[in-house]
């Protein structure tokens, strides 16, 4: 059994799985949001949200495109259709 299949009980990945579970629930389709944006959409800290969305870029649940932003470079989010 390889250590991706086992079950993760350690309750800082239950909490990780929630959230991402939050972001998939609550992010709409085929619209670009960014850190902040997305971290208001679930009410949750904005260096946590960046970890989980960069986790569902991974494993290829949603997409992320580099733009730019009012002052700089700004990574952005969306969940395919």
């Amino acid at each position: 059994m390889k250590m991706s299949e086992r079950a993760i009980n350690a309750p800082q990945g239950v909490n990780a799985r929630r959230v991402e579970a939050t972001i998939m629930e609550k992010m709409p389709a085929d619209t670009w949001l960014t850190v902040t944006q997305t971290s208001r959409l679930i009410r949750a800290e904005e260096s946590r949200t960046r970890a989980r969305l960069n986790r569902l870029v991974r494993e290829g649940k949603i997409e992320r495109k580099r733009d730019r932003g009012n002052q700089r470079e700004v990574y952005l989010f969306r969940k395919p259709s």
